[in-house]
């Protein structure tokens, strides 16, 4: 087997560029697409892109807008949820990647949701880790609060635009410990005005509607104690995706891409393996 390289690339688009890395070495085989969490970056998946190599998968993950090389730019509006998949679809075109395998995980699972919604012929299969098709609070009964938080999340935006850094941190996000440590390294990887804006629009999301078109197999991964994603918003979730199950990690909790690699590449290559019989 070859040794595995990721290439780094990007394309540039009228609100900055997207850096994306990429390992294409099996012409005529499938590519899995990858896609990080918030405060993140594409190092998130090293591990199950270079196992994935190992079992002749091209790979491909994007340091997503606000994020890692990609653009910062503060301009809220380029962090509304069709942005994303707009660059999304715009490194699937310059790569001239037809149909592909998408993987998300939290954030970057809200990201795939949209795109497969909206792009249903390129997708041929779907795996969500952790990932919400609402905000947050719904599913704990405190729908009511989502005003407030977003209010306020947008608020601290706004008082805080005057920030920035000579240099945003990047750090390898598989080696997160958990929760805090995480959210320490992500507040240090971008200005903080638009990290709170995709906080705001986190609790904003509402894919309700958006994952009835998905059409592709998916697998929708949830830690046994995920304090983000309850089990009710799981089972309604896989039931308005027609072709779906369900896989509850070992991992106990939110952090399953990360703290259980292990765990995470094995569910993939399953799927993978069984949608290419």
């Amino acid at each position: 087997m070859e040794n595995f390289n990721l290439e780094k690339k990007k394309i540039s688009t009228a609100s900055g560029d997207i850096f994306y890395f990429i390992n294409n070495s099996f012409p005529g085989r499938p590519f899995v697409i990858l896609l990080h969490g918030l405060s993140s970056n594409h190092t998130t998946w090293n591990y199950p892109m270079e196992i994935l190599h190992n079992h002749k998968y091209n790979v491909l993950a994007p340091d997503l807008r606000g994020h890692g090389f990609s653009d910062k730019s503060k301009i809220k509006r380029n962090y509304e949820s069709e942005v994303f998949s707009e660059d999304l679809r715009k490194v699937a075109e310059t790569e001239k990647i037809g149909e592909f395998f998408l993987v998300g995980y939290s954030f970057g699972g809200q990201i795939a949701i949209d795109y497969a919604s909206k792009y249903p012929e390129q997708i041929r299969g779907l795996v969500l880790i952790g990932a919400n098709h609402t905000n947050y609070l719904e599913y704990k009964g405190l729908n009511f609060l989502v005003p407030v938080f977003s209010g306020a999340l947008n608020l601290l935006a706004f008082l805080l635009f005057w920030q920035k850094r000579k240099e945003y941190h990047y750090y390898r996000h598989s080696g997160a410990s958990g929760y805090w440590n995480s959210v320490w390294d992500g507040l240090r990887t971008m200005p903080l005005s638009v990290n709170f804006w995709m906080l705001a629009n986190v609790f904003k999301v509402n894919l309700k509607e958006s994952v009835k078109k998905i059409k592709a197999p998916t697998v929708i991964v949830r830690g046994e104690k995920d304090f983000f994603i309850t089990r009710a918003e799981i089972k309604d979730l896989a039931e308005k995706v027609a072709n779906s199950k369900i896989i509850f990690s070992r991992n106990p909790n939110h952090f399953v891409g990360t703290n259980a690699q292990g765990e995470t590449i094995e569910i993939i290559l399953n799927f993978l393996n069984n949608e290419q019989i």
